[in-house]
């Protein structure tokens, strides 16, 4: 229905859960059903929801009030899923960092999101006594704690989430939802695959669906949630993304969804193994985080025959957008190739300044839009509610999105976005080096790999080994150039000076085309 929400006009649902404590309202008819599983662990819904005030007790003890944020800066577990609740029960934000990022990345993170508490499994955090173990929360699964009572919000818009994104330039932007974001992407994903509660009988069959993305990126929230609101089990792998692990955990545990970044399916669907396992069970494989080519989806229908006509989709959002705006199935992919579907329940999508086929930036109006960058007002989201999102992208004469490029430099390697301009800036710290330019080239496995050209000074040759070693020391891993073009020649530029990164991109393309 139309509405108002954070003080302009919008769409939103006309009944929806009035905190994200009240949500867990009815999770004890799930009792008996598996929640979390990871390796030898099994945790039961009963055993979750019945920790989640003994682990607030404990944040308690560590001085967590209501407001209070709590860095959460850990490898996927179920220590975090807890962390996460346990924090929301005790009326604080939960702040998602990234457990990738290079120490610089990190104390700018602390600095920038001044948490009151850090959980962590980080060695250095917990050596230096700034961060608390989080295994400890492990003890609440077996009753230790006084236990806490909830402090439910009663204000919506207010801050319930920080997240962390690479931006078109600088280090990583803290991005803040509210409440009433998460509870709306939720209500969204519940309402378009209709499994909401309520539509659900007590006995209904135990969905299982494997993560093996990250936590702490903006799907991991929706994936806590929505186990544990309709009674599923959620797998998470044991470490590192492994395709040999993921086909054993879909077989053995009988996984009927599993999600991730096109990256990873090529990966699975190429193993060597693969026509070993036994993949029936798998009912539903959505892909995001980047674009999904073509000839990827013709094997995904090929290799796994079940998804042919239902299961398969491709979404599109953001860290900013609090979750996905638009999702295509499969009918929708076979009849607009390309698309990224239509926008969930109470999103609202327009192309700004459209060219003369239609396509300009896409904005997005919806409960679930950040409430802003922390520390930062640069007018991405504009006073009536509108999130610039620096992608590109038309509509056609039925509503489907189709992406055209991004008006941000970013460049997105395997699903993880890099900030061009975080990574030049970098490189320009480097006493021999005296431009930079920062691109993506395709890539068959990644969708697109990170290339850097580099003027460096006369007579002060630098080498690929020397620069890679350099940013490592700022930069997280998959944000380190894995291509060089380097020269003592001047990059070409644009008037007023501006590098032409077009010209050195297409320069560098013709080059890999002459080897």
């Amino acid at each position: 229905m139309d509405g108002e929400y954070a003080g302009h006009p919008g769409k939103l649902y006309a009944r929806s859960p009035e905190s994200l404590v009240a949500m867990l309202a009815d999770t004890d008819r799930w009792s008996g059903r598996d929640y979390a599983v990871q390796g030898e662990r099994r945790i039961r819904h009963e055993d979750f929801v019945r920790a989640i005030p003994a682990a607030a007790g404990l944040l308690a003890e560590h001085g967590v009030k209501p407001g209070d944020r709590v860095m959460l800066l850990s490898y996927n577990s179920p220590e975090f899923m807890l962390a996460t609740w346990a924090t929301w029960w005790l009326g604080g934000v939960p702040v998602y960092a990234n457990r990738w990022w290079s120490s610089h990345e990190l104390e700018h993170g602390l600095g920038l999101s001044a948490p009151s508490v850090v959980l962590t499994d980080h060695p250095d955090l917990l050596a230096d006594g700034r961060g608390h173990d989080i295994a400890a929360l492990r003890a609440a699964f077996t009753g230790h704690g006084a236990g806490s009572s909830a402090y439910p919000t009663e204000d919506l818009d207010a801050p319930a989430l920080i997240l962390f994104t690479s931006g078109s330039s600088g280090a990583p932007k803290a991005v803040e939802l509210s409440h009433r974001s998460v509870i709306v992407n939720q209500h969204n994903l519940l309402t378009r695959s209709r499994r909401l509660p309520h539509l659900l009988d007590d006995d209904a069959p135990h969905p299982v669906t494997l993560v093996c993305t990250p936590l702490f990126h903006i799907g991991g929230v929706s994936n806590i949630l929505t186990n544990l609101i309709i009674g599923g089990r959620l797998v998470l792998t044991r470490g590192k993304f492994d395709p040999s692990e993921i086909l054993g955990l879909i077989q053995d545990e009988r996984v009927q969804s599993w999600g991730g970044v096109p990256t990873m399916a090529a990966r699975v669907l190429e193993h060597p193994d693969f026509d070993s396992f036994d993949l029936s069970s798998l009912r539903s494989f959505p892909l995001g985080g980047a674009p999904l080519p073509a000839t990827l989806l013709d094997r995904m229908r090929r290799k796994l025959p079940q998804l042919e006509k239902r299961g398969l989709a491709n979404t599109w959002g953001m860290t900013e957008s609090g979750g996905f705006v638009t999702v295509a199935g499969n009918a929708d992919l076979e009849r607009f190739p390309g698309t990224v579907g239509r926008p969930y329940p109470c999103v609202e999508l327009r192309i700004s300044d459209p060219d003369e086929n239609g396509s300009g930036e896409i904005l997005v109006r919806s409960p679930t839009v950040m409430r802003g960058y922390l520390g930062l007002d640069d007018g991405t989201v504009t006073e009536d509610g509108w999130l610039r999102t620096g992608d590109l992208g038309h509509l056609n004469e039925k509503g489907y999105l189709f992406l055209d490029g991004r008006s941000k430099d970013i460049v997105i390697r395997g699903g993880e976005n890099i900030a061009c301009a975080h990574v030049e800036q970098t490189l320009l710290s480097h006493p021999g080096v005296v431009e930079a330019a920062v691109f993506g080239v395709p890539h068959e496995d990644l969708g697109e790999t990170l290339v850097a050209a580099i003027t460096h000074r006369a007579g002060v040759p630098v080498t690929p080994e020397e620069l890679r070693e350099h940013c490592r020391a700022t930069l997280a891993y998959f944000e380190v150039p894995a291509m060089w073009a380097i020269d003592d020649e001047p990059l070409p530029t644009l008037a007023g000076e501006k590098i032409d990164k077009k010209a050195v991109r297409d320069a560098f393309l013709a080059d890999r085309e002459e080897v």
